[in-house]
């Protein structure tokens, strides 16, 4: 899938300090978890704020008719939803890797936020401190089971700065890029490109499981972290078990009626 975005595409998205933007990416077959993690961010005047990456027309058509700011790929091959690690998942996980490179080459700094995590608080102090911080370039969420175990991070959530060296790591529409990216399809995609190689390579601060846990996390420990988790993310779990698991713990906020527009 070709992208080539501008600043244009994208500065109506733009945080109040004009050079963070949040993004995420979506299909059809996806569209009922995306408008849910939206949904969550609405009572902190973000959710109209994310510019969302839409592959086909009509999760476009539908986010837009909402008010949301959109970009269409228009690719209806991958309208469907893609199963972790399956055919098709491989190329959206490329899509946000590209996305997330022109990004960070207009000279914007980029929050990633997945469609399968919904907010429990306003993410926005930690973004402010992200932005002025000059002690790291990503913060990123950590998908082990303890805070010291830094090997494997999760690209789900992740805040990047701007800046040359990022955006070379980044790089993945080069030929050295796309074979780099080739030795990760289909073996975590692109959450193994940025622990392979981007993460040895620039300062990396972890965010710390209590405020930002993964799903294997949470669902150990829901009860406490109810209390002090920014966002849940919900994976871990494979295709629709994760709106089960949303339900389970009382974090799938659409109504029925919402649920119904979007279908």
């Amino acid at each position: 899938m070709a992208i080539e975005l501008t600043l244009h595409d994208f500065t109506p998205c733009l945080l109040d300090d004009g050079i963070t933007v949040i993004t995420t990416i979506t299909n059809y077959g996806y569209l009922m978890y995306t408008c849910n993690m939206l949904k969550s961010l609405a009572p902190y005047g973000l959710d109209k704020k994310v510019f969302i990456v839409c592959i086909d027309k009509r999760s476009a058509d539908i986010l837009h008719s909402q008010g949301y700011h959109v970009y269409c790929m228009e690719d209806e091959t991958l309208s469907r939803f893609s199963p972790w690690n399956t055919k098709g998942y491989d190329k959206i996980c490329y899509l946000k890797l590209k996305v997330i490179y022109h990004i960070l080459s207009l000279q914007k700094n980029v929050l990633l936020v997945d469609g399968d995590i919904v907010f429990q608080k306003n993410p926005m102090m930690d973004i402010l401190y992200w932005q002025t911080d000059h002690h790291f370039d990503v913060w990123v969420q950590n998908d082990s089971l303890v805070n010291k175990n830094t090997e494997n991070m999760c690209t789900g959530y992740m805040y990047l700065k701007s800046n040359e060296n990022i955006i070379r790591l980044y790089d993945c529409v080069s030929e050295a890029g796309v074979q780099r990216y080739m030795t990760c399809a289909f073996d975590n995609n692109d959450q193994t490109y940025f622990n392979r190689y981007v993460k040895p390579y620039c300062r990396t601060c972890p965010l710390p499981l209590e405020r930002y846990p993964n799903g294997q996390y949470f669902y150990i420990k829901a009860k406490s972290l109810r209390r002090t988790a920014v966002l849940v993310h919900f994976n871990w779990v494979i295709g629709h078990l994760k709106m089960a698991k949303m339900k389970e713990h009382g974090l799938w906020i659409l109504t029925p009626e919402e649920e119904e527009t979007i279908s």
